[in-house]
């Protein structure tokens, strides 16, 4: 059973062992960004490229619809949820410091942790770990759209270059030692008439399957090996995006209640990661924070109740 000081080392370890350029500024231009690019796909003519790109886009914004666990062909169920890649990928992988695709297929393949990671590796990771599924076959028209619709959002990015707002935005130390405590208030007051007072999201009617807000923790959330399930990636992400409406220039939350309420979030029991997760690249070079010499103790000053002890959504320890 972890507390969530002990998720908070192992999110401050990978941070500080493996980094893939995504550092980047607050404020940075976003020069380089496609706009209305859902007009523009529409808009698109005929032909086999196009129609790949078409359903690329589909694929992000309606993904339980083709691949998830309540795929309209159940051969097709490769997610473990039903959840979509721009419940995590905003605006269909385009909203800055958003973890955007406007990069993504010009950054890879990459070299990390002494091994190639391909274009194909870097998605199927998504679908292990924030879909909580199973890879897609490379030689797939699935994969294969996937990976058209990310070239044809970054053919304007420079090849290895990665545009500012890629990635995460890096977040700052946080006065105090994250408290989940602390954040289950923070919760309460900006993201709970959103995500459900229990982070069960707010699921699509049927026949339509998905959800028009994502769950953050349960059984049908990312798994424990997704970015959104360690503190530091979780932190970033939620100072730059939420609550919905806010953007990387003007949060809403302080630094400090970023991290408390991802401490929060984290506390609470999900799916658990692979045996053998995906190789991925981080999404945060680097952090001013260290995590403590012994692993198992309590950060000092942490605030920590038995209650907010982490799980698997089974409930074995």
């Amino acid at each position: 059973m972890r507390t969530v000081a002990w998720e908070l080392c192992i999110a401050l370890a990978a941070v500080t062992g493996v980094g893939a350029g995504y550092l980047l500024s607050e404020g940075g231009s976003m020069t380089g960004y496609p706009r209305e690019v859902s007009q523009k796909i529409a808009a698109l003519g005929p032909g086999a490229e196009n129609d790949l790109i078409r359903y690329g886009h589909e694929l992000v914004v309606d993904t339980p619809r083709f691949i998830g666990k309540s795929a309209e062909d159940p051969a097709m169920a490769f997610g473990g949820n039903d959840l979509s890649c721009q419940n995590c990928h905003l605006n269909a992988g385009l909203k800055p410091f958003a973890a955007p695709f406007v990069s993504t297929a010009a950054a890879f393949p990459m070299l990390v942790d002494n091994k190639v990671v391909t274009l194909p590796d870097r998605i199927n990771s998504c679908i292990r770990l924030g879909l909580n599924g199973k890879p897609l076959p490379e030689d797939s028209r699935e994969m294969s759209a996937l990976i058209a619709y990310l070239k044809y959002v970054g053919k304007d990015s420079p090849e290895g270059v990665r545009l500012p707002g890629s990635g995460l935005m890096p977040i700052a130390l946080p006065g105090d030692v994250p408290s989940a405590r602390r954040g289950a208030t923070v919760y309460a007051q900006h993201c709970a008439s959103c995500h459900g007072q229990n982070g069960e999201g707010a699921p699509k009617l049927p026949p339509e399957a998905g959800y028009y807000v994502p769950p953050v923790w349960g059984a049908d959330s990312f798994n424990g090996g997704a970015g959104m399930g360690q503190i530091a990636y979780a932190a970033s992400y939620i100072r730059a995006n939420m609550p919905v409406g806010v953007d990387h220039e003007n949060p809403a939350l302080s630094v400090q209640d970023a991290w408390d309420v991802a401490a929060y979030m984290v506390a609470h029991p999900r799916p658990v990661a692979p045996a053998h997760p995906p190789v991925v690249p981080m999404v945060i070079e680097d952090l001013p924070i260290q995590a403590p010499p012994d692993a198992e103790a309590a950060l000092p000053g942490q605030d920590l109740v038995p209650d907010l002890q982490t799980q698997p959504a089974n409930g074995t320890p």
